[in-house]
């Protein structure tokens, strides 16, 4: 067999286990500010999300995994002050809609870190493609 029919058969597999690891669940839309009809204070909505397909109830809709592409941070000089800088990114499952650059993604849930729930991130730029086993976009962190 050749290498290129034996990638190809391998990947539904691979994809299922990519999928396996996605134990966040997210939003990802375009953010609109908005104001908290009880305490007038300032909000932010994703409105019309892409991801999860609007009116998808499944148990699987708006999965994701968010990761660090490295653990190490590093340093960038801004406005004269160092800064730290980290790269988060995003797996969505193959087949899920494509997000676009500046988009918002809003961690919903996660059963592998609490800590990620409520944080806004921005997408940058397009998804590494081709024969992969998920979509991956890097982030930004917003605020």
């Amino acid at each position: 067999m050749m290498l290129g029919a034996d990638v190809a058969a391998a990947l539904p597999e691979l994809r299922a286990q990519a999928e396996s690891r996605m134990s966040e669940k997210v939003t990802a839309g375009w953010l609109v500010d908005g104001t908290d009809p009880e305490t007038g204070e300032p909000t932010q909505t994703v409105q019309t999300p892409v991801y999860p397909v609007p009116g998808d109830t499944s148990p699987d809709a708006g999965r994701a995994r968010i990761r660090w592409a490295s653990s190490t941070v590093s340093d960038a000089q801004g406005a004269g002050e160092p800064i730290s800088v980290q790269e988060p990114v995003l797996s969505i499952p193959v087949g899920s809609p494509r997000l676009l650059d500046g988009m918002a993604v809003v961690v919903a849930s996660s059963t592998a870190d609490g800590l990620l729930v409520g944080r806004v991130f921005t997408v940058q730029g397009a998804p590494v493609s081709g024969q992969v086993t998920s979509h991956r976009y890097l982030l930004e962190e917003v605020g």
